[in-house]
């Protein structure tokens, strides 16, 4: 019996309509309807596919994964609400072609198209643990049947390395860890690592339902970006379409992409409650995003973040001009000149954690050397600009409290 206390309806007003329909959209188990909805994301609904032209009709259930509010039109989107189908693809096919009274439908399979394991652009929930080892939180970017490219917070395990994967779904919250081994690091331009190419290595017995858990994913994935709002950030530059749709918008999230670096900000009531891109976290994250000219952006409405990850709650022009004052205050400093691979150690000898001469930022650079952080870990740690961290470091070195090792 359905949970679903809301039918919603669209209409397919030929068979030509139906089937580009079906593969755009229903082959990936999302549909988007148009129009004003009071409905909350992960709400069930039942959905009823009207066929006049056959006289015929279909349900389906359905969970909503984006409500768009009118006030996103004057942003380009369109008034509606995106659904994650619950059936699956065999399924859907039987149902509508048994309305029919005939076969139609393509023999397409659901999110691969013509390829045999198609990857999608997924901004999910990811954990990577290593066997006796740590675990690193990060989101994935490309996600398919056969492996995902999971963007990082922290050091990289090595390529070839054993690891399981959780992939969180979006809208359940339901969690499934996937053995793999990664197959490769995607680099940013200072040559760090800033994603890992994890091929699966499926075990026989729960493959079936391993399949079905990522088809589920990518079919929720797929309908949250039936209706997003997506372009380029040249378009209106960062600064302003944060502005713009903080503003207008009770709340929703910002996906940033660049040369295979992705940034996420969520607004909400006005206010910037989260924002975080690789292990920078806050306004930090928002300046290295500020910082780009070029790349695309995501806006998905009414998708607050998790508990987890609300690092603040800053009205979002003093969000944006703390981080156009870190950038100038960079800027001033004639950008960065230290290594970033290369890890701070602390002269135990020559240091003193409680000497009353020490800068905030200084103690706070000693602090995190004591666990033996890169510096790019300590720029993206510390709330302070770039140029005033990279002063303290090298101060640290010169009174001989810290000493540098170059990366292996």
């Amino acid at each position: 019996m359905s949970q679903a206390f809301q039918v919603l309806r669209i209409v397919f007003a030929d068979q030509s309509a139906l089937v580009r329909e079906f593969e755009a959209n229903l082959v990936n188990g999302g549909l988007f309807i148009p129009g004003v909805f009071e409905l909350l994301y992960g709400e069930s609904v039942t959905v009823l596919v009207d066929l006049p032209f056959a006289t015929a009709s279909v349900e389906f259930e359905g969970r909503v994964v984006q409500a768009i509010p009118v006030e996103l039109e004057a942003n380009g989107g369109q008034a509606g609400v995106a659904l994650e189908l619950k059936e699956a693809l065999a399924v859907i096919r039987e149902r509508i072609e048994g309305a029919l009274g005939q076969k139609v439908l393509g023999e397409l399979d659901a999110g691969t198209g013509s390829r045999h394991a198609a990857r999608l652009v997924a901004q999910v929930r990811a954990r990577v643990r290593v066997p006796g080892g740590g675990e690193l939180e990060g989101r994935t970017r490309n996600l398919s049947l056969a492996g995902v490219l999971v963007a990082i917070d922290g050091e990289a395990p090595p390529v070839g390395q054993e690891v399981t994967v959780a992939i969180v779904h979006p809208t359940t919250g339901e969690e499934r860890g996937i053995p793999g081994v990664i197959a490769r690091h995607d680099l940013d331009a200072s040559g760090l690592v800033r994603g890992l190419g994890v091929q699966f290595s499926l075990e026989t017995s729960k493959a079936d339902a391993t399949i079905a858990y990522l088809s589920q994913v990518k079919a929720s994935e797929h309908a949250r970006r039936l209706g997003g709002i997506t372009g380029s950030i040249e378009t209106l530059g960062l600064h302003d379409l944060i502005l713009s749709f903080g503003r207008c918008i009770p709340c929703g999230r910002f996906t940033f992409m660049r040369s295979g670096e992705v940034g996420t900000v969520h607004v909400a009531g006005g206010m910037m409650v989260s924002a975080r891109m690789g292990a920078a976290a806050g306004v930090k994250a928002l300046v290295r995003m500020a910082s780009w000219s070029d790349g695309s952006f995501e806006f998905c409405a009414n998708l607050e973040p998790d508990e987890e990850d609300r690092q603040m709650a800053i009205p979002v022009e003093a969000a944006l001009l703390k981080a156009a004052r870190f950038i100038e205050e960079n800027t001033r400093h004639g950008g960065s000149s230290l290594p970033l691979p290369a890890v701070l150690r602390i002269e135990r000898r020559n240091s003193d954690l409680h000497d009353p001469d020490l800068s905030k930022i200084e103690a706070c650079v000693l602090n995190l050397a004591g666990v033996g952080m890169t510096v790019s870990r300590i720029l993206d740690s510390i709330q302070e600009p770039d140029g005033l961290i990279e002063s303290a470091i090298l101060e640290l070195i010169e009174q001989g409290a810290l000493h540098m090792e170059p990366s292996i």
